[in-house]
């Protein structure tokens, strides 16, 4: 258990940040019949699998975002040993960060702009489960209308019929970054694309501040999109691009992006928010988690291997962004993907290493 020192921490920072800056969807246009995708050797977006749009032509009814299920996480068991430290694994070329903007769309030129302190890192300790973490529920209202705070949403979408939520986080003026399987329903066919997607800004209890915004393109890694249903999560990412403009904005300039790490250390902590609607959460408000490097999953084939912290945020957290230097850089380096069914009390993120740069960061960056 963490100490009430590092509690009151946590705490202080937190306020510190906020006082700082104080459709019944329609269904997707096709170009064809569903077919493979093609895309590319590293990822591939909807618009290769022959889906002109898979946005929602208009906005999501109260109703119709009550009724949508929290994306249930897979049903995913390993062998004690199976789960193992080191630190060091992952990178795949020199580590490096990418700046976000505030409002207005003003690229961040300092790291520390914003005031706040990053938390110390912590050694790995092979902790024994769970890991430990603290848990916060945002529900002060100032903290929904704060940057970096308002980048994060709730995303609503169908798969096969079923209306979904997980969560999201802006990257770019017209980019958010996402989890794989809440984009794609990695089972290798054009029919598992998310359609009907409309991502929420800052959504609090019902309300949406910033409005909705139809997301009409999405992309994720072609190795998610092939195999991930088969429990292969070390590329469930996923990315979305938002065309459109509300009072002559796009969503970036709206709301502000999160900048976005790759190729770090495994050894630090992370911020984790999303909006957790399985019980015994109620999908009604932002919580967040911070913890540290545990160890890493044994969820995934080829590498690079998952990493897991300690956090029980349940279904609907899918997607939400693990924030590096949160307060200050406020880097997306990972995203609430899967944890084991034994263990309901820690979260794993794939690792963000060049792949995800190119393929998912930068894609949605520079949309």
């Amino acid at each position: 258990m963490q100490s009430k020192y590092f509690k009151a921490v946590v705490t202080l920072l937190l306020i510190a940040v906020v006082a700082t800056t104080l459709s019944l969807p329609g269904q997707p246009a096709l170009a064809g019949e569903p077919q493979a995708g093609r895309g590319d050797d590293l990822a591939i977006t909807s618009t290769d699998s022959g889906l002109k749009s898979v946005g929602a032509p208009r906005p999501w009814t109260a109703a119709e975002m009550k009724a949508a299920i929290p994306y249930p996480m897979t049903d995913l068991a390993a062998d004690e040993a199976a789960y193992s430290v080191d630190a060091l694994a992952g990178p795949n070329g020199p580590a490096g960060t990418m700046p976000g903007a505030r409002p207005g769309g003003r690229l961040l030129s300092d790291a520390a702009e914003l005031g706040a302190e990053e938390l110390g890192s912590v050694t790995p300790l092979a902790f024994s489960y769970p890991a430990p973490f603290t848990r916060f529920n945002v529900q002060n209202i100032a903290a929904y209308t704060v940057y970096p705070f308002r980048t994060v949403g709730k995303l609503f979408f169908k798969q096969y019929g079923t209306s979904y939520v997980c969560s999201a986080s802006v990257i770019g003026p017209r980019g958010i970054v996402t989890a794989g399987h809440c984009v794609h329903a990695g089972n290798n066919l054009s029919t598992g694309w998310s359609t009907n997607v409309v991502f929420v800004p800052a959504y609090r209890d019902g309300a949406a501040p910033y409005g909705q915004w139809s997301v009409p393109v999405l992309r994720t890694f072609t190795d998610w999109f092939k195999n991930g249903s088969k429990g292969d999560f070390d590329h469930d990412w996923g990315a979305g691009a938002i065309t459109q403009i509300k009072n002559g904005k796009n969503i970036g300039q709206t709301v502000g992006y999160l900048g976005y790490a790759w190729n770090q250390s495994r050894n630090q902590d992370w911020w984790l928010l999303g909006y957790p609607q399985a019980a015994p959460f109620t999908g009604k408000f932002m919580v967040l988690c911070t913890s540290a490097y545990a160890y890493n999953s044994p969820f995934y084939a080829g590498g690079p291997a998952p990493v897991t912290v300690g956090c029980d945020a349940t279904g609907g957290t899918s997607g939400g962004p693990w924030i590096k230097s949160f307060g200050s850089g406020n880097y997306v380096n990972g995203v609430n993907s899967h944890r084991a069914t034994a263990r309901p009390k820690e979260l794993s993120s794939p690792y963000a290493d060049g792949n995800t740069k190119t393929a998912i960061f930068d894609w949605a960056r520079n949309y």
